[in-house]
């Protein structure tokens, strides 16, 4: 209700015989009455927004907590994982060196594997749950921490990242040394498997030794000369063997020797077979240990009876064969 130009007046009616109640307000106490009314309402809708806002922070900070909680169940399965590779490589080094040892080879004699891998160290902390959670906390604190919580957590998680990328690192180098190792010992074993089985290590035939290796009196000249190799007492038609592999050199006759064979094992090592009876290999053929290559005999005019004359060189040097007869 509208009064003067200058004022407001508003009655108030208790009942039918009550006299009114007049309130008589100045234009300046309305204007401000309706300025505060703004405001408050105003401050209501803030109120209202800033809620809103916590609790759609709040929300996020559940889902960020979800999230976070499987990055670090993966996470902590990853390094896990990492650890065990690390164990194996280790483990796969120690079986090297033990090889190394057992072939006798000295690590600097391996190109390009260096002397050690660069290590790794550092403080290590344990990997705990990061976000602020604890029973009691007020919301409005959770919803603050938010903020924090993200930087807190995602420095633990990249610390641990970091981790596992160091741990990466050093599986890579150590197993480009490992390799470099293992390509060295297969090589070594190879070689050594090749040697092998071209030294000769069995009796080509059975049979007493009749004359040894070494100075003798020839029963031919009554002189003393060297015995180039040793004498096997064995019926004539004795089936001889090679002892290891290697390709026949020599299949021929010759008037002191007889019928005889010589072999090429490689490596520098020769072996011969003398006085035969008949010789079952040709050439140039290629033979492996125990292959038939002749019968034993007496051919030649420094035979006395059957035997056979086995002899062993090493690089043009006659040695003792009865160094390499292993059975």
């Amino acid at each position: 209700m509208k009064g003067s130009e200058e004022s407001y007046s508003i009655i108030v009616f208790r009942g039918a015989r009550s006299n009114p109640i007049r309130l008589k307000l100045g234009k300046a106490t309305v204007r401000y009455s309706l300025i505060a009314g703004l405001c408050l309402l105003v401050l209501q809708s803030g109120i209202l927004a800033h809620y809103v806002y916590q609790r759609s922070q709040l929300s996020e900070l559940a889902g960020l907590r979800q999230e976070l909680a499987t990055s670090r169940e993966r996470t902590s399965v990853f390094g896990t994982e990492v650890e065990g590779m690390k164990k194996r490589m280790v483990s796969l080094e120690h079986l090297n060196r033990k090889l190394q040892t057992m072939f006798g080879l000295d690590p600097d004699e391996i190109e390009g594997v260096p002397n050690s891998v660069p290590g790794q160290g550092g403080e290590e902390f344990p990997y705990e749950d990061s976000i602020l959670s604890a029973e009691g906390r007020a919301q409005v604190g959770e919803v603050k921490a938010v903020t924090g919580t993200k930087k807190i957590h995602a420095s633990t998680m990249h610390e641990k990242i970091r981790e596992i990328e160091m741990g990466l690192r050093w599986i890579d180098a150590q197993s480009q040394v490992e390799k470099k190792i293992l390509d060295t010992l297969l090589n070594t074993a190879n070689l050594r498997a090749e040697r092998w089985a071209a030294t000769p290590s069995i009796w080509p035939v059975k049979g007493p030794i009749t004359s040894k290796f070494g100075p003798r009196v020839s029963p031919f000249t009554g002189k003393k000369a060297l015995h180039a190799g040793i004498d096997i007492g064995s019926p004539r038609g004795t089936e001889v063997r090679a002892p290891s592999s290697g390709k026949v050199v020599i299949a021929a006759y010759d008037a002191r020797m007889g019928k005889f064979i010589r072999i090429d094992h490689g490596f520098g090592i020769e072996t011969t077979y003398g006085h035969l009876s008949k010789m079952q290999v040709k050439y140039g053929q290629k033979v492996k240990r125990g292959d038939l290559i002749g019968l034993v005999g007496s051919t030649g005019k420094f035979s006395t009876g059957p035997h056979l004359h086995y002899q062993v060189a090493v690089n043009d040097r006659v040695v003792d064969p009865v160094q390499y007869i292993l059975d």
